[in-house]
């Protein structure tokens, strides 16, 4: 019912609302209709893939109220955003049903830690900054054979700027001790072209211990090489914050303890994370793109889940690899791209019982850790008319491990599993701005160290296979009436061997099953206005529950709806006005596997209002948030519906100067 309401708001009173306008502004700048025309082409951009992609550009950050990374993505349809509240840690990035279901790249390379203590594939993406990028793009599925590790719901490719047009300083006030300070150094005329973005950020936070700290170090630089670009790129990050828990809702509506409080005064965490990457492009897409890259991670996080004890998590890892392909087009119709990536990581997981952060109690968990993956993928895309493109991939990847097991030494061992995952999909473009999809492809994550050698009894599996999703879509684009961009995509997914969060432990699910569809539409009622809205809807279970009837996957919201308009005023002589608003509304979400206790549907609404003039723009933005026991971060833990308390109003204001 809901997705019928949502066809004809968007087929019906749309057009109708359109014909309106067409008297006021004559000529209208059809801004998708460059999306409707790259599916059909032969491109490696990911907008061509047979599937549903979402890009992401720098001046749409711009125009949004950006408070947290995850922010980028809540205007995405079908995607769960979840800013757990504390510090940089645990959020996460979940599509159809996964909870944390992306592969994340920033310049080719991979932020997914595998073997991390809190989640397996976790990725550590909160030091990205608006000011950094120059685009996402956002797959649905693992329908690119270029990407491999953890695409299980779809890939989170991001590319970071190479220059700015010239150099810039912010700064930003808000709600609850925020100041964040950000100067950009660039200029299209200097060569070498630097691109550097220096950050300074601290915020005491709306509960008791939830300050936050970060110094973001980010610099590139980008000249001239062979025939093509060559930029290196080196970035630091250290963050220190406070962890204030979570609470359970019964006591906090009973009166027992206040919404504001901390679990316990002693929880907190740090990181540090540096990388070393050199990336190369040719000057067109054909020919050699590559990178190298170096990184190292330092984690540490203290958490108190009662009644169990304080715990103290540690991840250090060092991690280096490549991504090189060739991407050949021998014929106008025809591109034929190989490659090879790998990586090597060298790390240790630790999780401790403690008392006061500082005294162990226990150590429960205790791993080193040593893995080499390499994977070899070549794709496809072929034209044999011009109204059908079939594009068709084959990966193969194989992990090396070598475990050390401290706490069951005879768990430990070195082993190797390898897995081959095909993708094929068409597009056919019957007529102008019409596209008709389907793709199959498998995707896959690695085993995880617990599961190789677990720790709580003495079994050891070094060459377990890893656990394969398999997926099909069928979807359309269109743009119809020259201003209404409409897309809908039905998709299946089947996946082994899924492992959550259940309470505050990582365990293995079994086999899971989901169906859905997401729905997008967006009106470009002027050059100056557009609406858009969009709905999903997702039914994911277990397939084989160890009780019956006890078939959930749990916190996975029954649907989603996104609305909202973007406006932008050119007043003249240098100067514009705009504003960005918009809601995200959860859906019905079980928090349990048998469906019997759920969060109930909540909203959320963003704002930002930007006045520019020459080189200087100011701007102020607000988040509203109307439900008292209600947020992202809620479930349950030790047997209590608990939750990240949040603020009903957050409210930021900042101003920014280029030279």
């Amino acid at each position: 019912m809901k997705l019928l309401l949502f066809v004809v708001v968007s087929l019906v009173l749309l057009p109708s609302f359109s014909e309106a306008k067409i008297t006021l502004i004559p000529e209208i700048e059809v801004i998708g209709e460059s999306v409707q025309k790259e599916k059909s082409e032969i491109s490696i951009k990911s907008e061509s893939l047979p599937s549903t992609v979402h890009v992401i550009t720098g001046e749409d950050l711009e125009k949004t109220n950006v408070r947290h990374y995850t922010d980028f993505y809540r205007k995405i349809p079908g995607m769960k955003v979840i800013y757990m509240g504390q510090g940089e840690v645990g959020d996460r990035l979940g599509t159809r049903g996964f909870w944390n279901g992306y592969a994340v790249f920033v310049d080719g390379v991979p932020l997914n830690m595998p073997h991390h203590m809190h989640l397996h594939g976790l990725a550590d993406a909160a030091w990205l900054l608006p000011e950094m990028i120059e685009r996402i793009e956002v797959i649905k599925g693992p329908f690119s054979a270029l990407y491999g590790n953890f695409a299980l719901g779809g890939v989170i490719n991001i590319i970071t700027k190479k220059v700015d047009k010239s150099p810039s300083v912010g700064a930003e006030v808000g709600s609850f001790g925020l100041f964040q300070g950000v100067a950009t150094i660039s200029n299209t005329q200097w060569s070498p072209t630097p691109f550097l973005v220096y950050e300074a950020y601290t915020k005491d936070g709306y509960r008791d211990n939830s300050n936050l700290t970060r110094y973001n170090f980010f610099n590139k630089v980008t000249f001239p090489f062979w025939n093509g670009k060559l930029s290196i790129r080196a970035n630091y990050v250290k963050r220190e914050w406070g962890a204030p828990g979570y609470l359970s809702i019964d006591d906090v509506k009973k009166g027992i303890i206040d919404k504001k409080s901390a679990v316990n005064s002693t929880d907190d965490g740090d990181s540090e994370y540096y990388n070393l990457v050199l990336n190369y492009s040719p000057k067109s897409e054909e020919g050699l793109h590559g990178t190298l890259y170096l990184a190292s991670e330092d984690f540490n996080r203290v958490a108190t889940f009662p009644p169990a004890p304080q715990r103290r998590e540690h991840n250090k890892r060092v991690f280096y690899g490549w991504n090189i392909l060739y991407n050949y087009l021998p014929l106008q119709n025809l591109s034929i791209i190989v490659g090879t990536d790998g990586r090597f990581d060298d790390g240790s997981v630790r999780r401790h019982n403690t008392l006061n952060r500082t005294t162990i109690l226990a150590t429960t968990h205790n791993w080193d850790v040593k893995e080499l993956s390499i994977g070899l993928f070549t794709q496809l895309q072929w034209k044999p008319v011009e109204i059908v493109k079939i594009t068709g991939g084959l990966r193969y990847d194989r992990f090396d491990f070598d475990i050390e097991n401290k706490i069951r030494p005879n768990n430990s061992g070195s082993g190797d599993t390898h897995i081959i995952s095909p993708k094929i999909g068409f597009v056919i473009t019957p007529v102008k701005n019409i596209n008709i999809f389907a793709n199959k492809g498998l995707g896959f994550r690695s085993p995880y160290v617990a599961e190789m050698s677990p720790n709580d009894r003495d079994y050891r599996n070094m060459n377990l296979k890893p656990a394969k999703v398999d997926t099909w879509d069928v979807g359309l684009n269109t743009l119809l009436f020259d201003r209404l961009s409409f897309a809908f995509n039905y998709y299946q997914t089947e996946m082994e061997r899924e492992i959550r969060v259940v309470g505050s432990e990582t365990v293995n699910i079994g086999k899971s099953k989901r169906d859905g569809y997401e729905a997008e539409v967006k009106y470009y009622a002027t050059n100056e206005l557009t609406f858009f809205a969009s709905y999903a809807w997702v039914k994911a279970r277990i397939k084989n529950p160890a009780v019956a009837g006890q078939d959930r996957v749990t916190n996975v919201p029954e649907d989603y709806i996104t609305a909202g308009i973007e406006w932008t005023k050119n007043l003249g002589n240098k100067s514009s006005l705009s504003a960005d608003l918009y809601t995200q509304i959860y859906g019905k979400t079980p928090l349990d596997a048998a469906g019997t206790t759920f969060r109930d549907t909540f909203g959320k609404y963003y704002a930002k209002v930007q006045y520019k003039i020459s080189n200087l723009t100011l701007y102020a933005g607000a988040i509203y948030h109307p439900k008292k026991y209600i947020s992202e971060g809620q479930f349950i833990v030790n047997n209590l519906v608990v939750y990240d308390p949040k603020p009903r109003w957050d409210i930021n204001t900042g101003i920014k100067y280029q030279f």
